[in-house]
């Protein structure tokens, strides 16, 4: 409804303006040592793999989409469960499972098309049922830091309740 007076205020999206309207953006601005604490501790365990940055994994500016991180974070950690010991096939054939029960990135500096990242990944924290999986992901050769991230796995019964992490998956865990 248009009121007689003066011109509607313009939405998310302005007609006069051709353009999203300011009010929409919000910068959040946060101290660079909440990001790299995670990269001076002591990693046990560790794994990291290259992943060099194609172009379908890029928006139209050549920065990595956001939604590509996901995939990045899979990647690392089935190279961290093979260099822990563990075979897809193992996990199945002891009716155990994970599932996800949550992601955290942390989006620092951008990757762009043809860069190659250094994916990391290493157990953080084995709780009674969970596991904690922390990541980080640098440029090659200068180390820049991209992106940070955890993924908290549940281990599930076949009924999909959660049980405890069995003793010698934690002893390997945390080796």
């Amino acid at each position: 409804m248009i009121k007689a007076g003066g011109p509607k205020k313009p939405g998310p999206w302005s007609p006069v303006l051709g353009k999203p309207h300011p009010s929409i953006y919000k910068v959040v601005l946060r101290p660079r040592a909440l990001y790299t604490q995670a990269v001076e501790t002591q990693r046990r365990n560790s794994v990291t793999i290259e992943l060099p940055i194609m172009s379908f994994e890029t928006d139209y500016q050549g920065i990595v989409n956001n939604t590509e991180f996901i995939r990045f974070l899979e990647r690392v950690r089935y190279a961290l469960s093979k260099k822990l010991g563990f075979s897809f096939k193992q996990v199945r054939s002891a009716k155990l499972w994970t599932v996800m029960a949550h992601v955290e990135i942390n989006y620092i500096s951008p990757g762009r098309f043809e860069d190659v990242m250094l994916g990391t990944g290493w157990v953080e924290k084995a709780g009674n049922s969970s596991l904690t999986l922390a990541y980080e992901f640098r440029l090659k050769g200068a180390k820049r830091l991209i992106a940070d991230a955890k993924q908290v796995l549940v281990f599930v019964n076949q009924k999909l309740k959660p049980t405890p992490i069995p003793t010698l998956i934690r002893k390997r865990l945390l080796q």
